[in-house]
């Protein structure tokens, strides 16, 4: 009986990420959960933080608990954003709308930790941000370490890029790959102008 239960859940967790998917939808009711936050990325971010050169203005997407500035180098000026408002003097962006909220400017630094798994159209976004950030420092769960379909969809994410494409991803708005570093079944990555 619990196996069936589970095999459900699980199959109405895919088909709700395939619909987010196809609509270009976030998932609000998740992400405004204080419980989908977990510390366990903590190193993740601890990680990202050390890529951030000093003195930068940083915008982080999808700040959760606001854990980034602690790790920032010293004379870093932090925004957040996410997609409901964590306090702090959040920016409220959804990722998945056409357009960036107009209170989004330039920053010397854009910071994506757990984030570009959920957008439908990264190629978008980055094209997007391209000339507001000289610098993007992202992690992302690659295809390589994560190939079962139905294993991200599970997990809420909408997209499926190795290594590789993500590179090109980057690439094709001029940015550098000059950093990449595995963090439990992910890469952090750089990407410089």
């Amino acid at each position: 009986m619990m196996n069936s239960i589970n095999y459900i859940r699980k199959t109405i967790t895919i088909l709700g990420t395939n619909l987010r998917k196809n609509l270009n939808l976030s998932d609000y009711r998740r992400w405004s959960r204080r419980s989908s936050l977990s510390s366990k990325w903590d190193v993740r971010t601890e990680k990202i933080g050390r890529l951030v050169p000093c003195e930068s203005t940083v915008i982080e997407f999808g700040a959760g608990r606001i854990v980034l500035p602690q790790y920032l180098p010293e004379g870093c000026k932090y925004t957040p954003s996410d997609i409901c408002d964590r306090g702090h003097g959040t920016i409220v962006c959804d990722l998945n709308q056409k357009e960036l909220p107009s209170s989004i400017k330039r920053y010397d630094v854009a910071v994506f930790s757990g984030v570009l798994e959920y957008v439908s159209d990264v190629p978008r976004l980055i094209k997007k941000l391209s000339p507001m950030v000289d610098c993007i420092v992202a992690s992302y769960a690659v295809k390589e370490y994560t190939p079962i379909k139905s294993t991200r969809r599970v997990n809420g994410w909408v997209n499926d890029y190795s290594q590789k494409l993500v590179v090109r991803i980057f690439e094709t708005e001029g940015y550098i790959c000059d950093h990449i570093e595995l963090w439990n079944r992910q890469c952090i990555f750089r990407f410089i102008k």
